[in-house]
């Protein structure tokens, strides 16, 4: 007996990021989970380390003054380094599934855009998209770097949603009734 194509709607899986009572969810397999608590636990290092590959992760404020660029980082640096780290901690908390509010998927797009931003400067990644062979030893970081930014578009579609509200109601006090 031939087993028929299912219709739209039936039995399909849900979408990467899901809009839930509550928030958020989001569904990623165990694969895919795994690679991302890897990354995290990577990126963890490259930042405690200020690894030259995480410098997208720290912009200068005076690109041509040394001087008072040394003084920022000082200031801030660690603070930004925190505050990334944080946000991954928040992120592994809820890697499995566990429904996040918008502030919560808000440090999934910033932890995810890190690892990114991380790759793209080791990869060099440019405008120009390069063409790689399976057996290229960049292959998988590439392919990587092209899931977190498919992941990054469907973070920023549900963020976008008009239909769904913030159960924590609107956040301007001068707003109409």
């Amino acid at each position: 007996m031939a087993r028929s194509i299912p219709w739209p709607g039936k039995r399909q899986p849900p979408p990467l990021i899901e809009i839930v009572e509550g928030g958020y969810r989001v569904n990623l397999g165990d694969v895919e989970q795994r690679v991302l608590r890897q990354s995290f636990f990577d990126l963890r290092i490259l930042v405690n380390e200020r690894d030259a590959s995480t410098r997208r992760l720290f912009p200068n404020a005076y690109v041509d003054q040394p001087q008072l660029e040394a003084e920022y980082q000082q200031l801030v640096g660690d603070d930004l380094a925190q505050s990334q780290l944080a946000a991954i901690d928040q992120v592994e908390q809820s890697i499995d599934g566990k429904v996040v509010d918008r502030a919560g998927l808000e440090q999934w797009m910033r932890s995810i855009n890190a690892i990114r931003l991380v790759i793209g400067t080791k990869l060099d990644i440019s405008e120009d998209p390069e063409r790689l062979k399976r057996n290229d030893p960049r292959f998988a970081a590439y392919q990587l770097y092209d899931f977190l930014g498919h992941l990054l578009s469907w973070i920023l579609s549900a963020l976008r949603e008009p239909d769904w509200v913030d159960p924590a109601g609107p956040q301007s006090t001068n707003e109409l009734p």
